[in-house]
């Protein structure tokens, strides 16, 4: 990807993070760069292609970093709620425009669909080995794990929009209490030796 291209995104995150995408147009985009339109359409025809590319951009990072260290599974998972949770606030106007940007465009959200059932069987493997390594207790109801993943996803998809219901801006504070939320969201699955760890190792580590 060449420099100007690169430039285009950025500012493109920028300004949609700011005023949302509704507000922003390629002439916006590009007087914010200093190019002209032509130029920019030279790179990108539509806004929409530039979203798609942003879209990806979050896929891929999260893909990256999907994984969790069996040297400490409980701390590693918490870990990752946390390194999810900055992404998310990195790329938050995807979040808050979530179901405009899906409506609009049949491309991310088919692939939403199906990135959506990978994520699960992600999930539930993840969970397979917390159990069978006794940090996550046997489940109790019918599908309760699947159904905790469903419960994520929602969580993870319109926390933001949630908290801008009762405020007028996000801060990098919404990180720390995403990354809270969802970690104690996982307590009651817990076994009892790993529920100690968690409140005398592991919480004040996210509390403090």
């Amino acid at each position: 990807m060449n420099a100007t291209k690169k430039k285009i995104l950025a500012s493109s995150l920028m300004l949609f993070n700011k005023s949302g995408i509704s507000n922003i147009s390629l002439r916006t985009i590009a007087e914010e760069i200093g190019i002209s339109v032509g130029n920019l359409h030279y790179h990108f025809k539509k806004r929409e292609e530039i979203i798609e590319m942003l879209y990806f951009e979050i896929v891929e990072k999260i893909d990256q970093i999907y994984v969790v260290q069996m040297e400490n599974l409980l701390k590693s998972l918490f870990y990752l709620s946390n390194e999810i949770s900055k992404i998310f606030f990195e790329y938050r106007f995807f979040f808050l425009d979530f179901i405009t940007i899906t409506r609009a465009n049949p491309k991310i959200k088919k692939h939403y669909a199906t990135l959506s059932k990978r994520r699960e069987m992600e999930f539930l493997k993840i969970m397979d080995i917390l159990i069978k390594n006794k940090i996550f207790r046997e489940p109790i109801l019918k599908n309760e794990y699947q159904n905790l993943y469903k419960r994520v996803e929602v969580l993870s998809n319109f926390w933001f929009s949630s908290i801008l219901i009762q405020s007028n801006v996000l801060t990098k504070k919404s990180i720390k209490e995403y990354s809270l939320l969802m970690n104690q969201s996982m307590y009651p699955y817990l076994t009892p030796k790993t529920k100690k760890q968690f409140l005398t190792i592991l919480a004040p580590k996210f509390l403090d």
